[in-house]
Parts: C-alpha cells; structure tokens; sequence
C-alpha cells in the first residue's frame, strides 16, 4: 500500500510538472485559496433571448476563480468552450444545491432560468473562444484571454 501511494505521488509530481506547477504552487490551491470572483456570465434577457454579457475576460495563469453563470430566460443555452475547458484545472462545478467534481467539461446546459458556478484553475496562457453552442452566429461568442504571470 505505501507503495502505491509514493508511486501515486510520484505520478502527481509528474504531471504537475509537466503543466508547469510546483508541488508549492499546489499546496496552496489556489482553486481552494484566494479565488476571484469573475464577471458573472449572464444569458439572455427580458427582451432578447440572445443576450450576452460579457463577451471578454482577461484572467491569470496560476489564480483560482469563480465563475458565475446565469441564464436569465427559459431558453435553452448550452455554454462552451473546449479549448478553455481543457486548459483549465477545475475544482468544482456547482448547480443549485448540488457539487460536481470532474476533470474535464464539455458543456454547461440550462433548459430553464439558474446559475452554476465554476471553481478553477487557469493553467495555460492563451486566447480561447466561448458561447453559447448553435447561437455564435447569433452574437452569443466571446473570448477569454489567459496571460502568463508576469511576475515569473
């Protein structure tokens, strides 16, 4: 058994390594430390079902955040964004009275109006697009821009 723990943390060492984080960094998550609160996403509106606000945020690698997202109508929206999702260490995801964790996320769905909250990791600098699937033709697509610290 103790085995397998040095083998599982020596795994771990590896892969954070291999994202450019420090076993330091890790210690203090900060997905469980020190997070900032983004803008939150809102969905739609009282008078245009294709409302969407923000279309840009800037975010750092290395800081842990908390995005809100809201759908304000009963539409149907189905946020993506792949690239971001699989740039991103995710802590949890939360809906309601309910908390998900996963490694990876391919869509946040609302079928009615509500909230979910993503707790993560920016991990990769980068531009990624996001919005709402089927709907980017519509205006419902943004970007997130993830910049290196600058201060390493």
């Amino acid at each position: 058994m103790r085995k397998l723990g040095i083998m599982l943390a020596a795994g771990a060492t590896v892969l954070l390594a291999s994202l450019g984080i420090t076993q330091a960094q890790f210690m203090f998550d900060p997905a469980v430390h020190h997070l900032e609160d983004m803008e939150p996403l809102v969905l739609g509106s009282k008078d245009n079902n294709f409302h969407m606000e923000p279309k840009e945020y800037r975010l750092k690698v290395g800081q842990g955040y908390r995005w809100e997202i809201k759908a304000d109508t009963d539409f149907e929206y189905s946020v993506v964004a792949p690239e971001f999702f699989r740039n991103i260490f995710i802590r949890k995801i939360e809906a309601e009275e309910i908390e998900i964790s996963t490694p990876t996320l391919e869509k946040i769905a609302f079928e009615d109006v509500a909230e979910a909250e993503l707790v993560f990791v920016a991990i990769r600098p980068g531009t990624y697009e996001f919005g709402v699937e089927k709907m980017k033709e519509r205006g419902m697509v943004g970007k997130i821009i993830v910049e290196a610290d600058s201060d390493n």
